[in-house]
């Protein structure tokens, strides 16, 4: 994961970045990434045999060196649609996770997620900076949407910061 954060930012001097993703499966008794790819665009979701979908993982490179991006409302959709166990993003020294519960919902509009998450948002924009602006909108949008929450840095485990 480090890595790929690294290649999410090595040209940020130059005013360039790019979003790196994985799949999480479980393989061999171990979490693993695999389908490493680029961007943005590609849902790759092609398992090889012996693979089980957990989730993915991506990076939240921005320019200007913005860190401590969460979950946008597009990535919990994306999340709910693909009904992923696990859903980790990097910015930076930050780390998130969601994880699927008994309780979280088969059936959803994506459309109101992420409405509602830019509703979310700017209202706690008006009274935080950014990057707490997102955190609290993504611990909001996982008790809707009963997904556990964590949080946490490179450096160490991830807190709980949100259980149905």
């Amino acid at each position: 994961m480090n890595r790929l954060w690294d290649a999410s930012v090595r040209e940020l001097a130059s005013g360039v970045v790019r979003e790196h993703a994985a799949l999480l499966v479980w393989e061999h008794e171990s979490l693993r990434l695999t389908n490493i790819v680029e961007g943005t665009e590609d849902d790759d979701y092609q398992l090889a045999t012996g693979q089980q979908f957990v989730g993915t993982f991506h990076t939240h490179p921005y320019v200007m060196g913005l860190m401590g991006m969460a979950f946008s409302g597009a990535d919990i959709a994306t999340a709910l649609f693909y009904r992923e166990n696990l859903s980790v993003v990097h910015s930076g020294n930050l780390i998130v996770a969601m994880t699927r519960t008994e309780l979280t919902p088969k059936f959803f509009d994506t459309g109101a997620i992420e409405r509602s998450a830019k509703a979310l948002f700017e209202n706690y924009r008006r009274a935080f900076p950014l990057q707490a602006a997102v955190l609290k909108m993504n611990r909001l949008l996982c008790e809707q949407y009963n997904f556990g929450f964590y949080g946490g840095d490179i450096s160490g485990q991830l807190h709980l910061e949100f259980r149905p």
